[in-house]
């Protein structure tokens, strides 16, 4: 799922502080970074790229990025979507030769290729945040320098009286399902509906 991206949100600038990998299991590796935070300011929709620096705490380096808009990046998105959906199109063409009998290396070249490209492909899409610069957005590197983005909140009203206090609690957080925040969200606020607000002589709650 692609990462979910707003004008303003947290996000990170981390240094990768090991220059091999270190043994994490079979055949995989693992890479430390040191995280600083970094507040991503990102151009208008319909505005170009916008370039934004930031000093790396760890090695003192002055880091100049390219940072996308929300419509940019969803396009950024997009584009790796669609190179995905090109692998698993190369994987069909590839069990059509082999079905067919007609260049049998190329079929099993084609086979092992396309699996492969939309995975690389699709991890691309859910990793891209829409900031390029040093290697970062590129798929199947472990960048010196990496930006992540945190998903900002759904956007919802707060439950709270303005007069008592009192609030309803409801999950935001953006790797909920929408459909469940909602649900969540229409829970909460009848519960706030029968709120009886003591401070205001019980007529109700305040917003």
């Amino acid at each position: 799922m692609p990462t979910k991206v707003a004008q303003k949100q947290q996000g990170a600038v981390s240094h990768r502080m090991n220059f091999w990998g270190r043994p994490a299991g079979p055949s995989t590796v693992a890479w430390d970074y040191e995280d600083m935070p970094w507040e991503i300011v990102r151009p208008d929709d319909g505005l170009p790229a916008a370039r934004r620096s930031v000093r790396c705490r760890v090695c003192d380096r002055e880091l100049t990025f390219t940072v996308y808009s929300v419509t940019g990046t969803g396009r950024r998105q997009a584009r790796w979507r669609a190179l995905a959906w090109a692998g698993l199109g190369i994987l069909v063409a590839g069990v059509v030769v082999l079905f067919s009998g007609a260049m049998l290396g190329g079929g099993v070249a084609l086979v092992i290729a396309g699996p492969i490209l939309g995975l690389v492909f699709g991890m691309a899409a859910s990793d891209e945040v829409g900031i390029s610069g040093h290697g970062n957005g590129f798929p199947v590197t472990n960048a010196k320098h990496a930006v992540t983005a945190s998903p900002p909140p759904y956007d919802l009203q707060d439950l709270a009286c303005t007069t008592c206090g009192h609030t309803e609690e409801f999950p935001r957080a953006a790797y909920f399902r929408e459909d469940y925040v909602q649900e969540q969200y229409e829970a909460a606020r009848d519960r706030f509906a029968r709120h009886v607000c003591l401070a205001s002589g019980g007529t109700g709650p305040k917003w």
